[in-house]
């Protein structure tokens, strides 16, 4: 392997493929970082299966498994594609990850593999880095990505991304190459393509190799934290469990007990609160997610612990209350797990706001778009007819508003069961509106026509969405 790259050392089998045993799944896009996986796994003797995900997600993608299969068969490894569904809603590149490893998990098992590895290089855990950052996703987020989590492994994280492209053409292979990659409308490539060698020429150094190293050192810390976190749960489960009396007065009509966990009785709230602070936010977080909660309800969450408020109202329709000394997380079916239109968000624009289960980034720019979004998850309109403020909300019922080139008024909800949201979320989909409530944009449909982009536009905002929030 001393040909590998620029960084023998960190080719070599022992250090990448460490404690890994035959046999193993590639997620193989045939990209160049993927493939060079492939290819040194093949080298190490871990009997290794690409397996290529189809997400259908442009044309022609179907037609690239036939492409890997023939690196698989040149490389003298085994093959598997796998077409997946990617359902409708924000941040398609989150929805379609999701889909990706659930169908890499199918393949694992059908195969009987000990792994699935991912060909995440160093550069790639800079960037995962920034976005957080960007995200304010706090310790986690500075963490990046781990080295293996459950079945997932990625060997390549201490590799520079110019290392695998030196492997890929050692071997003579011609990687395939995603138009994605190169499309700075996506906020990853724009930080790879422009913010980090900005970043790097200022600082006179490889900030790539920096980030890395701070997320190692992260991922470490936000480790222990987790492990302290949890021992902390258990501790609180089992103070709530110890605990003598009714359940409380709260299984009363139109409320339902949502199952608590761990420990089916709630938390003791005096053992959260009696924790360093730190420690207790990360534990409500463990508590109530997956998906990580937005930062701002761990606070409200964190205020119930503490006693100074009664309940905190979580979107979906959940309530943390306390009673009797133990924190309860319940599902209000009055609520009906749609939020109302009373509750809205304050958003200054440009700036970054998270409620409903998303997250919105808005920010300005003096030229217009080389390349126009489709208006559904990311969409461009005139900074100054929107202004400077905004409000998140839910979408109310019978609401109407003008769709971007229909020319007449529609309703919200046929907008949205055009978009393909579900009937029943369709009263408390998140929509974007001005400080007196008119809808300015419906999240996964349009943009409304009076805020549209027009010949004497001279700021141009954009806005992007994404699923979760802080955390």
């Amino acid at each position: 392997m001393a040909g590998a790259g620029r960084h023998p050392d960190r080719l070599t089998a022992d250090s990448l493929f460490a404690g890994l045993e035959s046999p193993v799944v590639v997620a193989c896009s045939g990209g160049p970082d993927s493939l060079a996986l492939l290819a040194l796994a093949a080298e190490a003797g871990l009997g290794p299966v690409a397996v290529h995900v189809d997400h259908g997600s442009r044309p022609g993608s179907a037609a690239e498994a036939s492409v890997v299969a023939g690196f698989a068969e040149r490389l003298g490894t085994g093959f598997a594609a796998e077409t997946v569904v990617v359902p409708p809603g924000p941040n398609f590149e989150a929805r379609a990850r999701e889909a990706r490893y659930a169908a890499l998990e199918r393949a694992r098992e059908q195969l009987g593999a000990t792994a699935v590895l991912v060909g995440h290089s160093r550069d790639d855990q800079a960037e995962t880095v920034l976005l957080n950052v960007l995200r304010g996703a706090g310790v986690p987020g500075l963490a990046g990505m781990p080295a293996r989590r459950g079945m997932i492994v990625r060997p390549l994280l201490d590799v520079p991304r110019a290392d695998l492209a030196a492997v890929c053409a050692r071997l003579g292979l011609c990687p395939l190459d995603d138009p994605m990659n190169s499309d700075s409308i996506h906020r990853r490539v724009w930080l790879r393509r422009e913010v980090i060698p900005a970043l790097e020429a200022g600082a006179s150094r490889d900030l790539r190799a920096v980030l890395a190293r701070q997320a190692a050192v992260a991922r470490a810390d936000s480790d222990l934290l987790d492990a302290l976190a949890a021992e902390l749960l258990a501790r609180a489960a089992e103070g709530a469990a110890a605990a003598t009396g009714a359940h409380g007065a709260m299984e009363a009509t139109g409320v339902r007990r949502m199952g608590a966990a761990p420990g089916g009785e709630g938390l003791d709230a005096a053992v959260l609160a009696g924790a360093p602070e730190a420690l207790a936010r990360r534990a409500v977080r463990l508590w109530l997610g997956p998906p990580p909660p937005d930062a701002g309800h761990v606070e409200d969450v964190l205020g119930v612990v503490r006693g100074g408020r009664r309940a905190a109202e979580l979107p979906g329709g959940v309530v943390i209350s306390r009673s009797g000394g133990r924190l309860h997380r319940w599902l209000d079916r009055d609520r009906g797990e749609v939020p109302t239109t009373a509750q809205t968000i304050p958003i200054e624009l440009p700036g970054t706001a998270s409620g409903f289960g998303v997250e919105l980034v808005s920010w300005v720019e003096r030229a217009a778009p080389v390349r126009w979004p489709d208006g559904r998850w990311t969409a461009v309109v005139d900074a100054d007819v929107v202004g400077g403020r905004a409000v998140l909300r839910a979408a109310g019922r019978g609401e109407r508003f003008v769709p971007l080139g229909l020319g007449g008024h529609k309703l919200v909800s046929d907008a949205l069961a055009e978009a393909g949201v579900p009937a029943r979320d369709r009263a408390g989909h998140p929509i974007l509106a001005d400080p007196d409530g008119s809808p300015l944009w419906v999240l996964g449909y349009r943009i409304d026509d009076r805020v549209r982009v027009s010949p004497g536009t001279r700021r141009f905002l954009w806005l992007t969405v994404e699923a979760g929030g802080p955390g």
